[in-house]
């Protein structure tokens, strides 16, 4: 429905380059995670107009697969049981293995292509005035600086800071009922999993404008 909504709103704005910037956290919001991972890599390994950014989410299951038992456990209690499912492997069937032997069969049920797609996935992208990541950045510290925790994971630090950042920062992470619009970033989360509300922002110079659909 986006996909459909962004090109319309392409072709009505006349002949231009479209970049589509996804933000993260494709999976563990329903039972499509794995119809979300094949449909959105299609897209980001079939054209340069689209990029794809990691997520907290995403990060999550990589180190999950990867082995790491803390991970697993926050994974799993965090959407990870229904992306799972999503690929066949109920989450049952990991109870009262070893971190290793759960994250070999995370890796056999999402399949090693998927997991280093998801891998490769950059943390941030900048676009002219516009940095865009998942969560945002660390107040104070340069752009090509930030660490990969604070751009997949900072919330109130971020979220309640007044300062210039050197670009304004298009972020998601932190739900909000509507687009977010502060002098210094652009929150465009408005909890899709559980409003059924996708919302999309277009840039273009100083233009801004919203797209949003909703499953009925």
């Amino acid at each position: 429905m986006m996909l459909r909504a962004i090109q319309r709103d392409g072709q009505s704005r006349g002949a231009s380059a479209t970049k589509i910037i996804i933000l993260g956290d494709l999976i563990d919001r329903g039972p499509r995670s794995r119809d979300m991972i094949e449909m959105v890599r299609r897209f980001d390994e079939g054209t340069s107009g689209v990029v794809t950014l990691r997520g907290n989410h995403e990060e999550l299951l990589v180190r999950s697969a990867a082995g790491s038992d803390a991970a697993q456990r926050i994974w799993l209690r965090n959407g990870g049981a229904a992306t799972l499912l999503s690929f066949g492997l109920h989450p049952d069937r990991l109870r009262g293995l070893s971190a290793p032997e759960r994250a070999r069969r995370i890796t056999q049920a999402v399949g090693t292509p998927n997991l280093e797609w998801i891998g490769a996935l950059p943390t941030h992208f900048i676009s002219g005035d516009y940095f865009f990541c998942h969560a945002g950045i660390k107040p104070g510290l340069d752009l090509n600086k930030q660490r990969t925790r604070d751009l997949l994971w900072i919330r109130d630090e971020f979220l309640q800071s007044e300062v210039e950042h050197g670009a304004i920062v298009v972020h998601g992470h932190a739900e909000t009922d509507e687009p977010e619009f502060r002098h210094n970033r652009i929150n465009i989360d408005t909890a899709a999993y559980r409003t059924g509300r996708l919302t999309a922002i277009g840039l273009e110079g100083p233009e801004r404008w919203i797209l949003s659909v909703e499953q009925k």
